[in-house]
């Protein structure tokens, strides 16, 4: 999938960390809260969902957490464009 998101979001808005220090390592990808950036990941994490790559999907900002698996691509793109909130894809 990291692959997919690098292929359609130009570089140099993006930044992508590896941690493989942890028993189950994870990957953190940040991008440029442009419309165009959020729009094309809501797109990626959509078809993922859809091709069953995706099986949960949690929204964090602030305190504030939810389950978030069946969020449309709308919905999706709207919690990308939140300043400092994260969205976890297992």
């Amino acid at each position: 999938m990291l692959e997919d998101l690098r292929a359609v979001i130009p570089a140099e808005v993006t930044h992508v960390f590896i941690n493989a220090l942890d028993e189950e390592s994870h990957t953190t990808f940040e991008c440029l809260q442009s419309d165009e950036s959020c729009s094309l990941a809501a797109s990626a994490i959509a078809l993922w969902r859809q091709l069953g790559h995706i099986h949960h999907l949690t929204w964090r900002h602030g305190w504030d957490t939810q389950e978030v698996s069946d969020a449309s691509q709308q919905q999706l793109f709207q919690m990308l464009k939140t300043p400092g909130a994260i969205l976890q894809i297992t």
